[in-house]
């Protein structure tokens, strides 16, 4: 982009002006905005929902990303063999990578923040920080699905953890959860809005912590390949977006987006989409034209939804009202977990299903699910 743009960018969106902190109050609100938690070492200390007013304003750039720039530097997670079903070939995952730091630390990881809370993990020249719940019986000889998980701007870990019910969640579908912090550098982001959708440049180290954590955590707990699945919401959602578009979704079975997509904004900044050899399913969920908070979500979301669709990958989209904000999805009443149709389309959605398919194609979307979600056509 050019600097005369950047600068008209900031000045619609108020880059350099402080983002507002969340009412720590928690409860009540339910949006997707910041969520000024601080941290405390590893963890956090956020408690409340985010604030949905607050300013998840950005998902601009300095640069204008071209479709090459998805991050060739980070290696490719090859191609994986051919395998059968029914006669149909299908794809298979390629082996869990191998750690770039050599030997992988001792990992915390059980079913809560406290047992799961990881601090100083080595990547990339960095030291990160994250959240890692393991339920019980995930071993090497067992292993279990994993689930990758982004916050939203200004957020935390911990507001992920709290606010999809992690802790109920991995307990009850019986998979791993990984929730990655953001980067920091001497008490500043390295990112200005969390993660690198905008700094495509810098993306290789999101892109390596992601094939680091997957190493690692697979080497002590145990990770089933074909079971790799990242979701994300809002900043995260771009995140997971801009990650579908690189070579290290070669990894990933199926992903989930929250308010995300293939964001744009003033016609100076935009993801583009890449073609992809692994037809990866994808659930796209949004708060309709209203949500909006910088970018334009609805439209981000529907250009992802039909780009996905056009390269042959399956796809449920889910369609709220309620703009920007958590989606509404009614209390479980059998004592289960907020989000049980988000885990149950993780733990339907494997690798290697044949391009475009979901067996919700047939079955329809389960009742965990709102009636305002469906499989595209």
């Amino acid at each position: 982009m050019k600097k005369l743009g950047f600068v008209f960018l900031c000045a619609a969106l108020s880059c350099g002006a402080p983002l507002p902190a969340t009412d720590a109050g928690g409860g009540g609100d339910s949006g997707l905005g910041a969520d000024a938690g601080p941290r405390d070492g590893g963890g956090v200390t956020d408690s409340g929902l985010p604030d949905a007013g607050s300013a998840d304003a950005g998902n601009t750039d300095a640069g204008t990303p071209d479709a090459g720039a998805a991050d060739a530097s980070v290696p490719d997670a090859g191609t994986p063999d051919a395998g059968t079903d029914g006669g149909a070939v299908l794809r298979q995952p390629p082996p869990l990578p191998s750690y770039s730091g050599g030997t992988c630390p001792a990992l915390n990881g059980g079913p809560t923040r406290a047992q799961g809370t990881n601090t100083g993990f080595p990547s990339a020249g960095d030291a990160r920080d994250f959240y890692l719940l393991v339920p019980p019986g995930c071993t090497t000889a067992t292993p279990c699905p994993v689930v990758f998980g982004y916050h939203w701007l200004n957020a935390s870990g911990n507001s992920v953890v709290e606010d999809a019910e992690l802790e109920s969640a991995v307990l009850q579908y019986h998979f791993i959860a990984v929730v990655p912090e953001n980067l920091m550098n001497g008490g500043n982001k390295a990112y200005t809005f969390d993660w690198p959708f905008v700094e495509v440049m810098s993306a290789q180290k999101e892109l390596r912590l992601f094939e680091d954590l997957l190493a690692c955590v697979g080497q002590q707990f145990g990770v089933d390949p074909r079971r790799v699945h990242v979701f994300g919401a809002s900043a995260g959602g771009l995140w997971t977006t801009s990650l579908s578009t690189t070579p290290t979704v070669d990894r990933v079975a199926s992903v989930l987006v929250v308010s995300g997509g293939l964001g744009e904004v003033l016609g100076v900044w935009s993801i583009p989409w890449v073609a992809q050899p692994n037809k990866f399913p994808a659930f796209i969920i949004w708060g309709g034209p209203a949500d909006w908070l910088a970018v334009d979500f609805h439209r981000a979301s529907q250009r992802y939804r039909d780009a996905l669709r056009a390269d042959g990958h399956s796809v449920v989209a889910c369609t709220h009202t309620e703009g920007h904000k958590i989606p509404p999805f009614p209390p479980p009443t059998d004592g289960g977990t907020l989000f049980a149709g988000f885990w149950d389309f993780f733990r339907d959605h494997p690798y290697g299903l044949p391009p475009g398919t979901s067996p919700w194609q047939s079955a329809g979307v389960p009742a965990t699910l709102p009636s305002y979600c469906s499989v595209v056509p």
